[in-house]
């Protein structure tokens, strides 16, 4: 039976990637910092470690009668506006861990990027555009992803760029925030882009078909429907039973928002306002998943609401 590490394995998208591997055949080892924080599936067949992946020795440790790794944890705050620390845990501590995973006689490495280090669009090979350039957070991904190619002569790289992920194991303070304001205002401002959005348990499908199935040294993108955010918070606020008021919010607020936020890191106080950050809400940041949907054999389920949003209350 192979045996998989899986980075960061209390977040959202490393739990549901351990699901799916179990319900695979496979054994898992889970990376954990807390053992306490973790909420995900069980089974025989997982091994729960309480490691940080940043601790190589441990990692390599880990590493031992194991075949590969799925590599999700990293450093994700939008409020941080030091691009050393992004650096320093998701390139840096990323290349350790693919020189221990070839130290090791690792056969494997699923490396979870973003699909905002991909240009918005439908190819895997556009470049980063703004307002992701201009985001540390995705910066930091491309550049973890050029880091660790070249080791693809030594180990099989494959890379996954996910759009954005609800649903299950997800958590209030996480990606499903989204969609509280749809559960819990009587008016949900609505600004005028949209995004892609994928059901998480069918990211992790994805994600798994890209290790067993992906290219050594390619990407793939993962991801569910296009929306604008009027066609979201309407289609989640259906599924919920809710009748909300959608209120359109004009680019110029969002705007000033932006240049507060900028004012306010300048002033040393973290906030996730910015000007990047509100310009992706002002943008289509859509793709589509025809290079994994030929190759892996991946196309999401559509969305069913209902479910997705059950799996967390929001609380």
């Amino acid at each position: 039976m192979e045996r998989i590490i899986v980075t960061g394995a209390n977040g959202m998208l490393a739990s549901n990637i351990i699901g799916e591997l179990l319900k695979n055949g496979y054994e898992v080892v889970g990376t954990v910092r807390n053992l306490g924080r973790y909420h995900g599936p069980r089974g025989e067949n997982l091994e729960l470690a309480e490691c940080d992946f940043k601790d190589v020795e441990a990692m390599g440790r880990l590493m031992d009668g194991c075949s590969g790794i799925i590599h999700v944890a990293a450093m994700t705050s939008q409020g941080e506006n030091d691009y050393g620390k992004f650096r320093k845990v998701n390139v840096v501590a990323t290349e350790n861990l693919v020189k221990a995973a070839v130290a090791h006689g690792l056969k494997r490495f699923l490396y979870v990027s973003t699909a905002n280090a991909i240009g918005y669009g439908d190819a895997e090979g556009k470049p980063m555009m703004y307002p992701f350039t201009a985001s540390h957070y995705a910066v930091s991904k491309a550049e973890a992803e050029k880091m660790i190619l070249p080791y693809r002569d030594r180990i099989d790289i494959v890379i996954v760029n996910p759009t954005f992920m609800a649903g299950r194991y997800g958590t209030a303070k996480g990606s499903n925030r989204l969609f509280n304001m749809v559960r819990k205002s009587p008016v949900v401002f609505c600004p005028k882009g949209g995004k892609n959005v994928i059901d998480v348990q069918e990211a992790a499908r994805g994600m798994v078909l890209a290790y067993r199935r992906g290219r050594n040294g390619e990407n793939y993108l993962i991801t569910g429907r296009n929306y604008s955010y009027r066609e979201l918070f309407s289609d989640a606020a259906r599924a919920l039973g809710r009748h909300p008021l959608l209120v359109t919010v004009p680019n110029f607020l969002l705007r000033a928002a932006g240049a507060l936020g900028d004012m306010l890191h300048r002033m040393g106080i973290s906030t996730d306002l910015s000007k990047s950050n509100v310009t992706m809400l002002m943008i289509n940041n859509h793709y589509n998943a025809t290079k994994a949907e030929k190759e892996l054999g991946f196309k999401a389920a559509p969305i069913d609401f209902r479910q997705m949003l059950s799996c967390n209350s929001g609380e």
